[in-house]
Formats: C-alpha cells, structure tokens, sequence
C-alpha cells in the first residue's frame, strides 16, 4: 500500500458533472437523492454549460451543492466538486447516466475494507431510459489489483467500467489534484488506469447504474470511423504518458503500451474500416494478448475470434463486425455474431 491506511469509517459524496445534458441531468440528480441509504453530500457541477442545464439544475438547489464553472473539461469539474468537499470516497455520475437506487446500499460494506476503488458494472439504456440488453464489463473471480496491473501491459488497460461505474477514495484523488494532469481528460482516464498500483482495487459483478446510449455521447464509441480510432489512439497514448509520469516518481515501471491489445485493436479496425483485410498476424498478436488476460473465459475466446475472423471474412463483413463489436447493445453476444458472420462467407 503506497498510500496511508483510512478508518473504517467513511461518508460518501455524490456528484454529477453536467455539460449541456438539460435533457438528461434532472434524472441523473434524481437517482442520486432518491438511494435507499442517502449520500452524506451532493453536488452537481457544470461545466460551462451553453444550452439551458444551469435552469434545470436550480431546480434542486435546495436539496444540492450547485457547482458553476467556466468550461474546463471533464477531470476540471471532477476535480472543482472535490475541492469542495471532506467525504471519504467519490463517486462521479455522467450526466447522462443514472445510479441505481441501491446502488450505496449495495456497496457499504465494501467500502469498509477502504478500498482504493470499487468498479461494478452498468446496465445499457437508451436515449429514453428503455433497458438494452447488454451489462459490461464482466470481471472474472479473483480479479484483483495485481491481475489489473498485468492486465494495464498486456491490454493497455485493465478491465474497467466507465465513469459513473466506479468510487474512488477522495485522498487518492487529490493525490493526482497535485499532479499536472490534462484536466481536459476524462475522469475514467488516468485515475483509473493508475488506481490498481496504489492498493486495492474490488469489482463487483452487479449492475449499480445505467449508462445511457445516445447519439449526443462524447465518446461516439458505437460509431467507428477512422478518423474516432486515430482520436482514440492520441488520447491513449497522451493518458499514459501521464500515467507513466505519475508510476515513475514512485519508482514503478510503467507498462509498454505499443504491442498492447489496445492498440492492435485500432490497427485491425482502421484496416476493415478502411475496407482493407487486417493481417492474420496483427489478429494473431491481438489474441495473444487477449488469451492471458483478465477477461472472462467467454470474452477471451470471443475476442480472439472476432480479431482473427476479420482477416479471413470478405471486407464488407469485416466493417460489419467492427460495427458489432463497437455496439453496446450487443457487448454480451460477440461470440454469437462472430460465429454467424463467418458462416455467411
């Protein structure tokens, strides 16, 4: 443990950070003052928001700590709600994604062992808050902090949920508050990517919020284009520079990120995308990384299929399954849509 031990009594803070979600922020709040053990602080900060969100938000001012800034980028709002409060942990919702109203119940007693962080999984909605068919990401048993560390060397990032899928200890968090970070990034960014080398990481195999599948979603992930994997390997590689700054002040390797799966993964998109056949040996090098990590056994065998399987199928099939594997709603059947695709040849 690099950072000092905490008592095992904690308050906990609910925060939402809002940029032009009006649409979707009053439900985001609602979730959080609506758990069936309430949490000890609220706040909503926006982040320069232009459309009419800051309305919305004053509705609940009495029930809320409202937070308004000048546009600063996702980690900066993260980062102002921090500043303002003294609770022991941290958890962050999207503003477009809703918590789960036992979702603090169902993690007290977790948080009593005074995790680093805990990660649980989130269920697919739609832009109108109707169920999708999909729970990500899936943690194997046994997952722990040294298995993310390897996973952070062989897949480029261990398996890990998004934002509003994961509490932090506010000390950790302010730890990297003294650290030059891109503030601009995202808050599931380097704090998460770093969490597992400075104690203990716990994941829970149940859904606690719901992440919302819209077209107005910054991440554009179920809408691969050429230019979105060339986007996604900038920021990858500027994340884990930083990361990398942070690891070597305290006298830890960082991993080698370049053969990761993570990045091999854009090589083999950008290739059926561009409706060229990716090589056998790029989808080779894929599974091999693949096949030692902390997916799941049903994931492991999937994905390696998936990426072996674009060099053999017909172009046209090839950007299909790209798409497929890109869409939230059908994370949980790849293995199935591998499997018909490469029969259709």
């Amino acid at each position: 443990m690099i950072l000092e031990s905490r008592a095992s009594a904690f308050r906990v803070v609910g925060v939402v950070v809002n940029y032009n979600y009006e649409r979707y922020v009053a439900s985001a709040i609602r979730s959080l003052l609506e758990q069936t053990i309430p949490f000890d602080e609220i706040i909503v900060v926006d982040d320069g928001s232009t459309d009419s969100s800051r309305d919305v938000i004053a509705e609940f001012a009495d029930r809320v700590t409202v937070i308004s800034k000048e546009n600063g980028g996702p980690l900066s709002a993260a980062f102002a709600a921090l500043d303002a409060t003294d609770c022991d942990y941290f958890y962050l919702l999207d503003a477009d994604d809703v918590a789960e109203p036992d979702l603090l119940e169902s993690l007290g007693d977790l948080l009593q062992s005074c995790p680093v962080k805990v990660q649980f999984q989130l269920r697919s909605m739609d832009e109108t808050g109707t169920a999708i068919d999909s729970v990500f990401p899936s943690y194997r048993a046994g997952y722990d902090s040294a298995s993310m560390i390897d996973d952070n060397g062989t897949l480029g990032f261990y398996v890990c949920a998004p934002t509003s899928g994961n509490v932090f200890w506010t000390d950790y968090l302010r730890f990297l508050r003294n650290r030059d970070l891109d503030e601009r990034g995202a808050y599931d960014g380097v704090p998460a990517q770093v969490a597992p080398y400075f104690g203990d990481v716990v994941s829970v195999n149940q859904p606690l919020a719901r992440y919302r599948v819209h077209a107005a979603s910054k991440s554009s992930w179920g809408n691969p284009t050429v230019e979105l994997m060339d986007r996604e390997l900038t920021r990858y590689r500027s994340r884990w520079e930083q990361a990398e700054s942070i690891l070597r002040d305290k006298g830890m390797t960082p991993p080698r990120i370049e053969s990761s799966a993570y990045v091999l993964e854009r090589f083999l998109m950008k290739d059926a995308l561009q409706g060229r056949r990716p090589t056998l040996r790029t989808g080779i090098r894929y599974a091999a990384a693949v096949s030692g990590s902390g997916y799941t056994l049903s994931q492991r065998v999937a994905f390696s299929l998936w990426a072996i399987s674009l060099s053999i199928v017909p172009a046209r099939i090839s950007r299909e399954m790209v798409e497929k594997r890109r869409s939230a709603a059908k994370r949980g059947r790849i293995l199935a849509a591998v499997t018909r695709l490469a029969r259709s040849r």
